[in-house]
């Protein structure tokens, strides 16, 4: 559910013997892209172990003695997170953490989370109908606390009614559903990035020094705000972006193919790869030879691919990227204006500063027709987020337009 892609999870695991489920939650949440930290009281290490939560988790799980070696443990958790999970939860854990009580690491990081926490009840029938459960869950605060069933069923005691802790599927289509659906819901995005290569011979290429960096940070953005995104990408030396069909290309032409093959299903366009401006007109099928002496290459200019692409699918929202070196927004208006596309980002390459090619951080500005929005250095993961928020705002202006005419 991309609704919890890339959201970061904490799931509190308490004494019940329902806590075996917890290894088919946290596989799910995985399954559903989520990042996954485990917290286990101490009773629930009886029923499952810490070594099995760990190995499907990919994180440590910490349970109360984490908290004498990290003072702050609790804290940091708390804000690391996205949600917390309470499955199972224990009659004692729901009276505790919802009463505001805090004597371990689990209670002390639900009291220093700020967002609401979700809470999936496992006990007996007679314990879940106590009166004192009952009258706790009727006074409890809404806009903090979400009681994820229970079921009911036949419990390991023997006894049959409410207390069984609710599927693992049921408990992921509840937090999804409170996560709502991402601005980008329904939206196609297609996205290039990384840079291409020319090759000259076959050992070496014209390329230029994009790590891939900038798209790849968008790409994963678009994808956690809901959007179908897809990507292209040349070259780069980056992990795969998990949940985003990828499709890798070496050559500007290949590039090119690509766009067009996709481009005209796609929503929004966004160009951030640094493709070749120059490509050697005739590719050598054997090794040049130092020995030969000097080598002449002839040069030509490579095909436009976000002008075609813009031209040929003139609905699509186009986005390019400029590095420049010198009159940055100057070059960058009139690339926005001879590309015919809908918004530029522009910004200084600079190996000097630290910023564009390679580097984590840039500074850019953001140019369409209305408006330019300098945005200072900050990471590109930052930049990312400011760039599509920028295009989403934009976009939609657009469709209100178009409804309207």
């Amino acid at each position: 559910m991309k609704n919890l892609n890339n959201k970061n999870i904490l799931v509190g695991i308490t004494g019940s013997i329902a806590a075996y489920k917890a290894a088919q939650l946290v596989s799910s949440l995985k399954n559903n892209g989520a990042n996954v930290k485990v917290i286990m009281t101490r009773a629930s290490t009886s029923f499952i172990t810490e070594r099995t939560l760990e190995s499907i988790s990919n994180n440590k799980v910490l349970v109360d003695e984490s908290e004498t070696e990290e003072s702050f443990l609790h804290l940091e958790v708390a804000k690391w997170a996205d949600i917390i999970l309470v499955a199972p939860c224990t009659a004692n854990s729901l009276n505790k953490i919802t009463k505001g009580l805090g004597d371990d690491l689990l209670s002390t990081t639900c009291l220093a989370f700020k967002r609401k926490i979700f809470i999936a009840p496992a006990m007996n029938p007679d314990m879940w109908n106590n009166t004192i459960v009952q009258d706790n869950l009727k006074n409890i605060s809404v806009d903090k606390f979400v009681i994820i069933g229970p079921d009911y069923g036949n419990h390991a005691c023997g006894d049959v009614g409410y207390g069984r802790m609710s599927s693992p599927d049921l408990i992921i289509e509840t937090l999804s559903k409170a996560m709502g659906k991402g601005i980008l819901d329904g939206i196609k995005i297609l996205i290039t990035a990384g840079p291409t290569r020319e090759p000259i011979d076959p050992v070496r290429f014209i390329s230029n020094y994009s790590s891939g960096k900038m798209g790849y940070a968008i790409a994963e953005y678009a994808r956690d705000l809901g959007g179908d995104v897809r990507l292209i990408t040349g070259p780069v030396k980056l992990a795969l972006p998990e949940a985003i069909p990828t499709k890798a290309v070496e050559t500007s032409s290949e590039m090119l193919d690509e766009v067009l093959d996709s481009v005209s299903d796609c929503d929004i366009f966004i160009s951030a790869a640094a493709i070749s401006d120059y490509k050697p007109s005739d590719t050598s099928v054997e090794k040049h030879k130092s020995s030969d002496g000097d080598l002449n290459i002839k040069l030509v200019r490579g095909e436009d691919i976000l002008k075609t692409a813009k031209l040929k699918n003139k609905n699509v929202f186009a986005v390019g990227f400029s590095a420049e070196t010198k009159n940055i927004e100057e070059n960058a208006k009139a690339k926005l204006v001879s590309k015919k596309i809908d918004m530029i980002i522009a910004n200084e390459a600079n190996h000097q500063k630290g910023l564009g090619f390679e580097s984590d951080y840039n500074q850019i500005v953001i140019i369409n027709e209305s408006e330019t929005t300098t945005i200072p250095r900050n990471s590109k993961k930052e930049l990312a987020k400011i760039i599509i928020h920028k295009i989403v705002s934009i976009y939609k202006k657009n469709l209100l337009k178009i409804k309207n005419a």
